[in-house]
């Protein structure tokens, strides 16, 4: 492997790297296609090595080998970027090179990887896609394919298409020079599907085996409602992750495993209605949650969807792979230790403690059809807590309060003098009174009296910061919250002592817990206002109010006591000596 990379890297300045990796790897294949007799000696690598090397001369073996080789029909070796003396190098290396990476790696895999993707695949995770699909059947589609790492773990036959180009001549060096067995389609399959039932042209050709990895967050337009194979039920917009989802479902007639980023586990609009679609078809067997960093040109999260058309009952199984018994550390990356393991948890449906869940249909359309993994695989402490809960009346905090997540208003320079509070201004006890930004509102005073804050508003910090809370006091200056915070203000006569119960509640173990689970995102974590509004909190009796009430005084009483020893450790450490 580092001979072809040295080499590559000794072609700079030549060549473009990229051209000169594709021509080695097509030399390669022609004189293993010469070695097996497939060439005639006239047009043969060796003949050819033999001979004065000329570009010219190379150009017309390669335009007869196009009329009975698929490689060649499609591969365009462009002259103007070789002449006579590069050619015989590159010849002399591929003559002599001990052994080639594998197609795949030499072309998704490294730094040569090909400039139209930002995101492949790496063998690992195309080897657990594989397993996961565990079907008898003969043949694997793959759409949207990215890398082609899958086709070295299955002895099926493989149908796959993309619409870059070069994948189609990935696809045939893999056939010729890694034994593979892919039919490629270079076409985009959203527009124009090429696999089709040939004895009903008018239907997609069914497969019981699917694996894909499709692009994400891909934007384009899609004339949906006049798609003639009827594939588009949910998606709408310009983001094509539903999309493609719905074509895979559409040519699938048994399993399909498909890998998307974890967002699409838990984000609202198109993507909710579409995990609404799969429940509602009881279509989802499993969610396997992949750890971070496993890929090298991006460090975004992914999991994978499991389908079976071919379900039996209403459950599905969540498998979260972030725990650290599954992952090691290579350099910068994580890689899974042993796939069998998980594949064996996934068959055998397994529930392990932090690791796998089975969850009823019930429970996810419960949870407001999201999948993130942190809903259902939970720690042992986690559910003594929701337990303890289940003990008191609840009431969806919706059903008390009217709930708001603030809005970016812009400082203008002049106008009224706004002061918006952030998380970190939020009291660590007692009532929140102050903050020390300061913006000036003038055109946007009318929208400013929808946002601005009251007396007893119980403010949660949703975005970035997660669960912190805070509650506002008696201000006599207009403030409004950060766009990272949720408003809540509660409804009622006894307005006041409902809503200190609820800032107590949101800041006990029990409240904290119930928030971090609800939490979804890596880079930027965050809890949605839909989510808030279902949250389940304790309806207290009077005599349970005036407990909580004066654990609130306490509390600041504590805090107070505590700021006056810091105030007194702060004035020793000024002055060592003591003294005035």
């Amino acid at each position: 492997m580092n001979e072809l990379y040295k080499f590559l890297d000794n072609l700079r300045g030549k060549v473009d790297t990229q051209k000169a990796l594709e021509l080695i790897y097509v030399l390669k294949a022609w004189e293993k296609l010469s070695n097996e007799k497939k060439v005639g000696e006239e047009n043969s690598f060796d003949n050819f090595y033999n001979q004065k090397v000329e570009v010219k001369k190379l150009i017309s073996i390669f335009e007869k080998l196009s009329k009975t080789i698929k490689l060649f029909k499609f591969y365009r070796f462009d002259a103007k970027f070789f002449d006579d003396q590069l050619l015989a190098e590159i010849l002399n290396f591929v003559k002599n090179v001990s052994k080639l990476p594998k197609v795949n790696d030499a072309f998704y895999l490294n730094r040569y990887r090909v400039r139209t993707l930002n995101f492949s695949v790496p063998n690992q995770i195309a080897e657990l896609g594989v397993k996961l699909l565990n079907c008898d059947s003969k043949e694997l589609y793959v759409p949207f394919t990215n890398g082609f790492a899958y086709s070295y773990y299955t002895d099926k036959k493989i149908y796959a298409d993309f619409h870059i180009f070069q994948a189609l001549i990935v696809s045939e060096l893999i056939n010729i020079l890694d034994n593979g067995n892919i039919e490629f389609c270079l076409t985009d399959a959203l527009k124009d599907p090429m696999f089709i039932n040939p004895n009903a042209p008018h239907t997609l050709k069914q497969f019981d085996s699917v694996l894909s990895f499709p692009p994400f967050g891909m934007r384009g337009k899609l004339d949906a409602d006049n798609d003639k194979f009827h594939r588009f039920k949910v998606y709408k917009g310009r983001i094509l992750d539903v999309a493609y989802f719905e074509h895979i479902l559409a040519q699938t007639s048994s399993k399909a495993v498909v890998l998307m980023a974890t967002g699409f586990t838990f984000r609202g609009g198109v993507e909710k209605a579409f995990r609404k679609y799969l429940i509602e078809q009881n279509y989802l067997e499993a969610i396997i949650q992949l750890p971070p960093n496993l890929y090298s040109a991006t460090s975004i999260e992914t999991v994978f969807f499991v389908i079976n058309k071919q379900k039996t009952n209403n459950k599905v199984h969540f498998i979260n792979l972030k725990n650290d018994s599954f992952i090691k550390r290579d350099g910068r990356r994580l890689v899974l230790e042993d796939l069998d393991v998980i594949v064996d948890i996934y068959k055998n449906k397994k529930e392990i403690e932090n690791i796998s869940a089975i969850v009823s249909n019930q429970e996810i359309i419960n949870n407001n059809y999201s999948l993130a993994i942190d809903r259902y695989v939970i720690s042992q402490e986690a559910k003594k807590l929701q337990k303890t809960l289940e003990k008191f009346e609840l009431v969806q905090l919706q059903d008390i309060a009217d709930i708001r997540r603030s809005q970016l208003f812009k400082d203008e320079g002049k106008g009224e003098e706004v002061y918006e509070i952030s998380p970190s201004d939020f009291s660590k006890a007692g009532f929140t009174l102050e903050c020390g930004k300061i913006k000036k509102i003038d055109f946007q005073y009318k929208r400013l009296q929808t946002y601005k804050l009251e007396p007893y508003d119980v403010l949660l910090s949703t975005k970035g910061t997660i669960g912190k809370v805070g509650i506002m006091g008696e201000i006599n200056k207009t403030m409004i919250a950060s766009q990272a915070i949720q408003v809540i203000r509660v409804q009622g006569i006894d307005k006041k002592e409902k809503a200190i119960s609820l800032y107590m509640f949101l800041k006990s173990d029990l409240g904290q817990t119930i928030l971090t689970s609800l939490a979804v995102g890596t880079v930027m974590p965050q809890i949605s206002t839909e989510d808030i509004k279902k949250l389940s909190v304790p309806l207290l009796s009077k005599e349970q109010e005036k407990r909580v009430i004066s654990n609130f005084n306490d509390e600041l009483k504590m805090y107070n006591e505590i700021e006056k020893i810091n105030k007194n450790i702060r004035s020793i450490h000024s002055n060592f000596l003591g003294g005035n």
